[in-house]
């Protein structure tokens, strides 16, 4: 796999039976949808993929069947986040045996780590476990643990270190990343943007790609955004974002906290490409068809 990540990449869901273990040939589905569908990359046991609520036996359930399935079609990133430096690397190490092409962590979770050092070291160390390339998921909504600009900068420049998905939904400082590597070629990492909010901006001031999960059910839509965007297609690019928030909004809303992960997984399975929307409890679990 070439170190430099770009385009479109799926944070998939993670499909589950009744009793929360894996959904295995809707996994497979899962998988052949998204490549058949033009995505650029794979990560699973993210924000989307519910990573840190599974069992660990259900992780590298996970992790083994997309390994197979994908086999090297596109590149598979795995998250390895956990709540301390020793479990994440833990998790990584996992990951490389299991045959992951990329390792994804956020900072660690739970507790807070306010200082830049401490964020530092903990994804040096994860960086420096495994011969894998790892992506930085600046994800603070779900850690807790902010980031500043200036130490994502600090991030990107760690040797082992192959890039960022910023989801902290702060385009101010994102677009702050960007101005400092203006030229693609010559960054230290690849820059993609998490905030599905703001894709067309993104992509039009210069960033690597994007890592979606909800897009998942978009996705022909948004690689035709990733192409208007990255060949700066202003009026394309403003335009497809619009449809593409417009279905979202009409998935998601009017109960997003309560039920995002359930109606994404729904729409997945009201169109086929799942058995059904069950998630991990408290998510809304019982559903009704």
């Amino acid at each position: 796999m070439e170190k430099r990540l770009g385009g479109l990449v799926i944070a998939m869901p993670t499909p589950l039976l009744d009793n929360e273990d894996l959904d295995i040939p809707s996994f497979r589905r899962l998988i052949d949808h998204c490549i058949e569908d033009g995505a650029d990359g794979l990560m699973i046991l993210g924000s989307m993929g519910e990573g840190a609520a599974l069992l660990d036996a259900v992780r590298e359930a996970a992790i083994e069947v997309a390994c197979e399935q994908v086999n090297k079609r596109l590149p598979l990133l795995v998250t390895v986040s956990g709540a301390s430096t020793r479990r994440t690397l833990s998790y990584a190490r996992r990951a490389e045996q299991l045959g992951a092409d990329y390792l994804v962590t956020t900072s660690p979770y739970y507790y807070r780590f306010p200082d830049p050092e401490s964020m530092l070291t903990h994804v040096s160390r994860t960086a420096e476990s495994t011969r894998l390339p790892l992506i930085f998921y600046n994800a603070p909504g779900s850690t807790g643990n902010p980031v500043a600009t200036d130490t994502l900068d600090r991030i990107l420049q760690l040797p082992a270190v192959s890039g960022v998905k910023d989801s902290a939904c702060q385009f101010g400082s994102f677009s702050e990343l960007l101005r400092r590597y203006p030229d693609k070629a010559s960054r230290p990492g690849t820059i993609m943007q998490g905030d599905e909010s703001v894709y067309d901006a993104s992509l039009l001031l210069g960033c690597d790609g994007l890592v979606t999960g909800g897009g998942v059910c978009f996705i022909r839509l948004l690689k035709a955004l990733c192409e208007a965007g990255m060949q700066r297609d202003i009026d394309s690019a403003m335009s497809l974002q619009a449809a593409f928030w417009k279905g979202m909004t009409e998935m998601l809303l009017p109960d997003l906290p309560r039920n995002w992960m359930f109606n994404i997984k729904e729409k997945l399975a009201d169109n086929g490409v799942i058995a059904a929307p069950y998630a991990t409890a408290p998510f809304m679990h019982n559903w009704r068809r």
